[in-house]
């Protein structure tokens, strides 16, 4: 048996990707006047973009519960190692931790301080040395090394949705709407920042692209662009990165899973970098 690695939809890797890679997976929520949706990584519903108050929840204790008891199991009991989005944009984190404690088994939980391939592409590395057969510890520390070096830039088309999800101030929001102003975001030690500020989502986007690829550097990398029902413009800064990262060696092109489209909305996009380890 192997460490059994376990995330939450947010690392975007989409329901067939978390399936393919064994990768556990615990349930996300999308509340709308719709519906409640389970974020399972697919793209979110356009229902939703319509619906009032939407909103999202993290698991709770018991569907955690559920989801480590399971990867203990299939472990045969090598452990598990849980990465999940940020404690500071989701209470999964401490909602794992606090189970993990009850349970009291072999369990590290992390806490990646980011979201979509950012996080994303920790997991993938997690599994990928897990399968070498190495030792909870060792997968742990993989999935460190790849978070320490990632980064990830995105922009929304409007402010709105991070406004109704607590993720900007009122004032924030409604400043940019004002102003025409398009941020370009980044999450800076676990939370929401402000990178540049443009008057575009097309040159935000371009930003967007200019600071991947400058974070991109020489180095090999991994990289994923996602976006929110803008597949056109997604394709777009995919061929400029294909162009541009010389070292480039893997490229995801998709949709932002549903959490993170609730909270961004219609017109997002981002880039993900991520190092290649040897």
């Amino acid at each position: 048996m192997t460490v059994i690695v376990v995330t939450d939809a947010s690392a975007a890797l989409g329901a067939e990707g978390f399936a393919a890679a064994g990768i556990a997976v615990l349930p996300l929520h999308i509340l709308t006047s719709a519906g409640e949706f389970l974020d399972d990584g697919s793209p979110l519903p356009t229902e939703c973009f319509v619906a009032d108050g939407i909103t999202t929840s993290g698991p709770a204790p018991g569907e955690v519960r559920a989801v480590l008891d399971a990867a203990l199991a299939r472990s045969g009991g090598d452990g598990v190692v849980a990465v999940v989005m940020s404690s500071h944009l989701s209470s999964t984190y401490s909602v794992t931790s606090s189970v993990a404690d009850q349970i009291g088994g072999p369990i590290t939980v992390i806490d990646s301080r980011s979201i979509d391939m950012a996080l994303g592409f920790a997991v993938l590395e997690a599994v990928r040395v897990a399968a070498t057969g190495a030792p909870r510890e060792e997968v742990a520390e993989a999935a460190h090394a790849v978070l320490a070096e990632s980064e990830g830039y995105f922009c929304a088309a409007t402010l709105e949705h991070l406004r109704a999800g607590g993720r900007v101030s009122v004032v924030a929001a409604l400043l940019g709407g004002a102003l025409s102003i398009v941020p370009v975001l980044r999450i800076a030690d676990g939370r929401i920042a402000t990178v540049r500020k443009t008057r575009t989502v097309a040159r935000a986007r371009t930003q967007v692209t200019d600071l991947a690829v400058a974070h991109a550097g020489e180095a090999p990398a991994r990289m994923a662009v996602h976006h929110v029902t803008a597949p056109a413009a997604a394709e777009a800064v995919a061929a400029e990165l294909r162009r541009r990262v010389p070292a480039l060696e893997q490229l995801v092109v998709g949709s932002f899973g549903g959490t993170i489209a609730a909270h961004l909305g219609p017109g997002a996009l981002g880039v993900s970098v991520a190092p290649v380890r040897p």
